[in-house]
């Protein structure tokens, strides 16, 4: 009973050990996806394209291993087989090893006593002369049959030796056949692994890809709506044109290349939407790596360096649109002199005092984010890089 209970405790022990670690990796895994969604774009697309080098490198290093390890397979069995025969060649070997040591130790001991059986001072007579030419005799056929089993001895030990250099050479070998076969299933996990980021990776990508494409278009609707921004006929047709082309290695999504629609930006400098901040997604063309996808960016996208950051009003103007979207979370957008406005989206919080249809100052807290806050500006029909106007 005793010992069905330290059993069950053992299962249970190595059961509870292996869901610590898996729970340990999935933890790992959603930090890492958390990290991987908070990149840029294009420093994700580097990074995949990077791992897909990475893949094809170790899928060749398997391809390579592989045909060593198949090499050496094919011999391993007959290896395996004369290691067998090493061994019991050996075994016999080592035995009559140990027989000839036991006749040379019989030999030297009946030697030692012959020449104990003739004292040093004895009288010398007709029996005692025979009795020392009989011990000369006795002792020239011990020589000889010593010398004999020493070389029997001799010839079976460097027979054990040679056999024992193949026995070691056989060792080897099988040690490197082994030590390839976990290699190999060392990188064919690591492929697994590498694999299954890579797919996660591509998924954080497209639906980053998509999610862009789907706030460009709500953002230039609600443009559109409020007449800020009116879709050219001429632009009207060079999309159909565009449509109507044969389809080629880029695709083009949502404005992609409306250089037509873009002006710089000729005002006097001002401050940033944020204090602090890094800019996670940089104005104007971009040509995805991984899909080849054409896009224009109209907008910037601003990470801010702390959480629940305040966002500013970047020029004096008033408040045409301030309420929640169902891509970009809460959008405000600042009509300010010469034709000029100010478009601040995906905005955690909306400051209570910003209301359509009223006057803000430079500098006033429109809102909080989070994290990124997607800034982008306007004037008269033309779209300008946001940054071209902070100091």
């Amino acid at each position: 009973m005793k010992k069905c209970f330290l059993l069950f405790l053992f299962s249970f022990s190595v059961l509870f050990a292996n869901e610590i670690v898996q729970k340990q990796k999935d933890i790992k895994e959603n930090e890492r996806i958390v990290k991987q969604l908070s990149k840029k774009l294009e420093d994700l697309a580097s990074e995949i394209l990077d791992n897909e080098k990475n893949l094809k490198k170790i899928a060749s290093e398997i391809s390579t291993l592989t045909s060593k390890t198949s090499k050496l397979e094919s011999s391993v069995k007959t290896q395996i087989k004369a290691l067998e025969q090493l061994n019991a060649q050996n075994k016999d070997l080592l035995q009559n090893k140990n027989k000839i040591e036991g006749k040379i130790i019989d030999l030297i001991a009946k030697d030692f006593a012959y020449d104990l059986a003739i004292p040093k001072n004895y009288i010398e007579s007709e029996d005692s002369i025979i009795a020392l030419e009989l011990v000369g005799v006795l002792d020239k056929i011990f020589k000889e049959e010593f010398y004999q089993i020493s070389k029997d001895y001799e010839n079976i030990s460097k027979k054990i030796e040679e056999k024992q250099t193949q026995i070691t050479t056989i060792n080897n070998n099988l040690k490197t056949y082994k030590d390839q076969i976990d290699e190999l299933k060392n990188l064919r996990k690591k492929q697994e692994q590498e694999i299954a980021k890579q797919k996660t990776d591509k998924e954080i990508y497209t639906r980053k890809l998509s999610n862009l494409q789907a706030q460009q278009q709500e953002l230039r609707k609600t443009l559109n709506k409020l007449k800020i921004i009116k879709e050219k006929e001429e632009e009207k047709l060079a999309q159909k044109k565009e449509d109507k082309k044969p389809s080629s290695n880029v695709k083009q999504v949502g404005s992609s290349y409306q250089t037509s629609s873009v002006k710089r930006y000729s005002g006097p400098k001002t401050i940033a939407p944020l204090e602090s901040y890094t800019v996670k997604q940089k104005f104007g063309n971009y040509v995805d790596p991984i899909y080849n996808i054409k896009i224009y960016n109209e907008n910037v996208v601003l990470k801010s360096d702390s959480a629940n950051a305040a966002v500013r009003n970047v020029l004096d103007g008033k408040v045409v649109f301030a309420k929640a979207t169902p891509t970009l979370k809460q959008v405000v957008i600042v009509e300010n002199k010469d034709g000029i406005h100010t478009i601040y989206a995906h905005l955690d919080k909306i400051a209570p005092g910003v209301k359509v249809g009223r006057n803000i100052k430079k500098g006033y807290i429109i809102g909080r984010v989070e994290s990124d806050l997607t800034f982008e500006v306007t004037q008269k029909n033309f779209h300008i890089n946001p940054l071209e106007m902070i100091k």
